[in-house]
């Protein structure tokens, strides 16, 4: 796979407990993450940019385990993308030789412990990752980092070269402590595009609410990921065990604004309606997702006080059982894209309740 790298610059600020000690200084982080496969139910293509590199600025937070040889942190370190800028606190001592390990996103839901390699006393020689209860649909892209690589500055004039295998980081000076990131999805996505009939956009206009994804396969995961210096990292899937997992919510604007959905014809990609969601790499995870979406529908009576046109069903919800049968793959980076279309049934018999509370079609 060629690598899609993101380039970011976590800038430091902290955690109320966190303190910096003197003589250190703090860890300015550019993270990459590896490219996924998109697919979809015709064709699969890898992703191939030009220089193999695009900057990444969140949404998800990436949590640093800034060890010794052989001392790990009391806890992960989050650095998070508030106000366009990356947030947090990860002091290093000049010097001082340390490893970095991690993943993203850092939050309620992912569980994770880290150790040495068995028979190892050295962080040097790699770490382990456990995570426990990992639920089977997440909102957020999750990865490990699997290399780092040390440079001068923030936007490095020397070539971004990192190698799977090298976690090692050295402290320096005071503004000098840059550091950059590689890395790796560990789950499938399912990227959905939403768009509204051509014909039933000339009637009405739907603006989105809130979009959910669950799986019927109501299991939590183990995931052990063991990284080793110079080496390729292994993942290790353990057992999922009975939960009840309910939706994870994908997308919920803001103040509970709505976002208009554009027409199947509206090629301009700034209006262009797209959610991503995530799941454990299996095909029982992938043939058993469930999408949920919100939405309220408008008519087309524009005034000044009206300008959408007048609210004429509230609060509909669409609920899809995702094509199954391998339609949506599920190994680790890969990414199925659907189209979901939204069209009456009959359309032309504008008294028929389902013009006002039309059904949404998945292409």
């Amino acid at each position: 796979m060629l690598l899609l790298l993101t380039a970011v610059v976590l800038v430091a600020c902290s955690d109320d407990s966190d303190k910096v000690e003197a003589e250190t200084d703090l860890l300015q982080l550019v993270p990459y993450t590896s490219g996924m496969v998109d697919f979809t139910p015709s064709t699969t293509r890898a992703v191939s940019l030009p220089d193999g590199y695009t900057e990444y600025f969140g949404p998800s937070s990436i949590g640093v385990y800034t060890t010794t040889a052989s001392e790990a942190p009391d806890k992960i370190r989050t650095f998070s993308y508030v106000n366009s800028a990356w947030n947090s606190q990860v002091s290093v001592t000049n010097t001082m030789s340390y490893y970095i390990y991690g993943y993203m996103p850092v939050n309620e839901n992912i569980h994770c412990a880290i150790s040495q390699l068995t028979g190892s006393t050295t962080y040097g020689d790699g770490a382990v990752l456990t995570f426990t209860d990992l639920p089977p649909v997440l909102a957020e892209d999750f990865s490990v980092i699997t290399g780092v690589q040390q440079v001068s500055s923030v936007n490095p004039e020397e070539s971004v070269n990192l190698t799977a295998g090298n976690f090692s980081y050295t402290g320096m000076a005071s503004g000098s402590n840059f550091v950059c990131l590689m890395l790796d999805h560990l789950y499938s996505c399912v990227r959905f595009k939403f768009k509204v009939d051509d014909t039933y956009s000339n009637l009405r206009t739907i603006k989105l609410k809130e979009v959910k994804l669950k799986t019927e396969n109501l299991f939590i995961y183990p995931l052990t990921v063991t990284m080793k210096a110079n080496e390729a990292y292994t993942v290790d899937w353990g057992n999922g065990t009975s939960s009840t997992p309910d939706f994870m919510t994908l997308f919920a604007p803001e103040n509970g604004s709505e976002v208009k959905l554009p027409s199947v014809s509206d090629t301009d990609e700034s209006h262009a309606v797209t959610v991503d969601g995530y799941f454990v790499p299996f095909a029982d995870v992938a043939n058993s997702l469930v999408l949920e979406c919100k939405y309220d529908v408008y008519d087309k009576n524009v005034t000044n006080e009206h300008p959408d046109g007048n609210l004429v069903r509230k609060d509909c919800v669409a609920t899809n059982k995702l094509p199954a049968d391998n339609v949506i793959k599920s190994g680790t980076k890969q990414r199925t894209t659907l189209t979901l279309t939204v069209n009456p049934t009959y359309l032309y018999v504008l008294s028929d309740p389902d013009l006002d509370n039309p059904t949404v079609v998945i292409n």
